[in-house]
């Protein structure tokens, strides 16, 4: 039924399409057309609000290191980083990755992301995050991550939502890159638009340039696409959908040749399928606003790992592996808001029934969940701003019905300067999986108590702000190992698979209560531009400190640095835009240039590899050991052009990510070809070379 009702409307987007493409209207329109200038690419909007973040493609198209996916530019902003350079996994304010989630026009969706094994310890799929997005920057018009403390319109949030909205319209384009190719076609038939975005990607010739994917052949393509069906001064319907698919295929080595890793005598083939559609109904009238999103979204993950015969019976060693993962979920959000005058209410219901293969519990049912709001929010432009809402969350896995308030005020001590303080209660469904945890127990959703301060000074471009946080949890389920006495640092606050991503041999826990956590901390944002000859020279510097800790359910109140507990992160952005136009070419060229620090990874004492240990970490141990802190220096130069009168825009662009091919620390392994323990290094220098036209 879910790939049936994806089909029905990817045909009739197509004949939309095709109806559009043959109409003599829209030929005569096309004509009409005047010609398309360079967008101003120079970075100089106001995006970052002390967590919450909000891009246009003016940062994802031109900010270095992003490979059209938003989400990973987000690690150019304090508080945010990322695990491992192969993927966009979002880490905030020393939370798991786990605790982010996605929605596409504010309803929500499965994982969007292509290669969901992508950097990963133990190469298997999540579902919070992978290699790239498929919802291409090309197609999207703006992506927001909403940090907690959230907007109470946002349900199931700890430390907060990606939400993408796709463009309106789209510019017909080709792309060809070094990873692959992509293409897009953009129709009008009076207000109404119509289009359709298709990308083929593959890493054969990073491979051929000195980029190590390990030998693997890695590859994936998706299909977006949009249409207005209705299209009015007071109504609006329009659909949507995407679809995917990604592979990642690794055959064991010739024989003969050389083994350096236990990996060169498997053969792994992972394959993963998704798809996401949807429909939206806006109505608009005087003070009344109207709109309900209805999305149905869905994902297949397939892993499956063997030993090759030939060195199975050679060397005795067999290792097999088997993954599959089935997600549905069908999300509808409804929101109703009266305008009076400036000041206003919104009323809101979410629903959801999802079904993940992923986080089961028995032979659980699909889990239905129900969310209504409500928000006041006053007159924005008056010196004292304030909102207050609360909305009611309950679903059908924990039976759990909470009220969950939010509340903020904002004074404006002058045209410049504004202090603000805002909280919102709210809670999370409990994501532990791992093969190796029982799950039959009584899964309780996350509580925290999120409280944010902040001074905010803003001038023309410059932009200062400064804030101190407070993330409290409670509610967290934690488990200690079967027949033994000791707690152990079993903890979803330390990831899905409770912080053990590398197993051998057998473990088995079972559930020992909840405990708590907690985060505070502080930022720092600067932003200002300059202009030099007219040109825009845009620079910032930005420094999140943090504290991330966890207790145990035994009674000590101890507190543990929790496995990201990077305790800061600091960014330097700078861009500058040269306009060096010609008689009648008008063309710009920008550098932009950032570099990222963080504190380091953290990780338990290691268990001695001698058969007798089921972890490769010591479960009694704190996260007491640390690798290398990581830095990464990212490079982006974008130089466009076009000619006066010409619809037609050119641009050559080279990002690199990690300029200086500096190997950061990935994470441990336990090698038994070697039967040793190993540090497997991130990625090195990737460049990627891009040309686009659009028309």
């Amino acid at each position: 039924m879910f790939l049936r009702i994806k089909y029905a409307l990817l045909f009739l987007l197509g004949f939309l399409i095709v109806n559009i493409a043959s109409s003599q209207e829209v030929k005569d329109s096309m004509l009409d057309i005047r010609p398309m200038m360079v967008p101003d690419i120079t970075i100089i909007e106001k995006p970052y609000l002390s967590g919450d973040l909000t891009m246009t493609q003016n940062q994802y198209k031109v900010m270095p290191a992003s490979f059209q996916d938003p989400a990973r530019i987000l690690i150019k902003y304090p508080g945010f980083s990322t695990p491992n350079d192969g993927a966009n996994a979002i880490i905030f304010r020393g939370m798991p990755p786990e605790s982010a989630r996605w929605q596409l026009f504010g309803a929500d969706i499965v994982n969007p992301n292509h290669l969901s094994n992508a950097g990963t310890a133990n190469d298997l799929a999540t579902g919070n995050a992978g290699g790239v997005n498929a919802l291409s920057g090309s197609v999207l018009d703006y992506y927001h991550f909403e940090a907690n403390p959230s907007d109470v319109s946002y349900a199931d949030v700890m430390s907060g939502v990606s939400n993408m909205k796709m463009a309106p319209k789209i510019n017909s384009f080709v792309d060809l890159n070094l990873i692959g190719l992509e293409a897009g076609l953009g129709l009008s038939r009076c207000n109404k638009n119509v289009y359709a975005s298709y990308r083929y990607s593959f890493v054969g010739l990073l491979d051929k340039l000195g980029v190590n994917f390990g030998n693997e052949k890695i590859g994936y393509q998706d299909l977006s696409l949009y249409a207005d069906i209705v299209k009015s001064n007071h109504h609006s319907l329009k659909i949507f959908a995407t679809l995917g698919n990604s592979r990642n295929i690794f055959s064991a080595v010739s024989r003969g040749d050389s083994l350096t890793r236990f990996k060169d005598i498997q053969n792994i083939t992972y394959k993963s399928e998704m798809a996401m559609a949807g429909v939206q109904y806006t109505y608009e009238k005087a003070n009344k606003y109207f709109q309900s999103t209805l999305v149905s979204s869905g994902r297949n993950d397939r892993r499956e790992e063997f030993t090759d015969d030939f060195y199975a019976d050679s060397l005795r060693l067999f290792l097999s592996n088997d993954q599959k993962v089935r997600e549905r979920l069908l999300s509808w959000h409804n929101q109703y808001v009266l305008d009076f005058s400036r000041d206003k209410m919104t009323f809101g219901l979410r629903t959801n029934l999802k079904d993940d293969g992923r986080i089961v519990n028995g032979v659980d049912e699909p889990v239905f969940s129900i969310y209504p709001y409500l928000q006041y929010k006053s007159d924005p432009y008056k010196t004292f701003q304030y909102h207050v809402g609360v909305g009611s969350f309950y679903d059908s896995r924990t039976k759990e019905l909470t009220a969950e308030p939010s509340a903020g005020a904002k004074y404006s001590v002058s045209s410049t300067t504004s202090i603000n303080l805002d909280y919102r209660l709210s809670s999370f469904q409990d994501f532990t999986i791992g093969s190796f945890s029982e799950q039959m127990y009584d899964r309780k959703r996350i509580k925290v108590h999120n409280l944010q301060s902040g001074i905010q000074y803003t001038r023309d471009y410059l932009q200062l702000r400064g804030a101190v946080f407070l993330h409290q949890f409670w509610d967290i389920s934690t488990f200690r190992s079967d027949m033994r006495t000791f707690a152990g640092h079993f903890t979803p606050f330390n990831g899905g698979n409770l912080g053990y991503d590398q197993i051998f041999g057998m473990l088995n826990i079972i559930p020992n209560g909840t405990s708590g956590a907690k985060v505070f901390g502080s930022e720092l944002y600067f932003e200002n531009t300059s202009f030099l000859r007219g040109n825009a020279l845009n620079y910032g510097v930005n420094v999140s400190v943090f504290d991330s800790k966890y207790e145990l359910n035994d009674d000590s109140e101890t507190q543990f640095n929790g496995r990201y507990n990077f305790g800061y992160t600091s960014n330097i952005n700078v861009s500058y835009t040269v306009d060096i136009s010609k008689s009648e070419k008008k063309r710009n060229l920008t550098i932009s240039l950032s570099n990222h620090l963080r504190g380091a990874l953290r990780e338990q004492s290691l268990n001695p590899v001698n058969g007798k240990f089921e972890t490769l970490y010591d479960s009694q141990s704190p996260y007491d050991q640390t690798f290398r802190p990581y830095q990464r220096l990212d490079l982006r130069i974008v130089y466009n052009k076009q000619k006066t009168g010409s619809k037609k825009t050119h641009r050559w662009s080279l990002d690199i990510q990690n300029v200086f091919s500096r190997e950061n620390d990935g994470f441990r392994y336990y090698d038994p070809l070697l039967n040793s323990v190993l540090l497997q290094k991130q990625l090195g220098l990737v460049p990627v070379l891009s040309y686009r036209l659009e028309w």
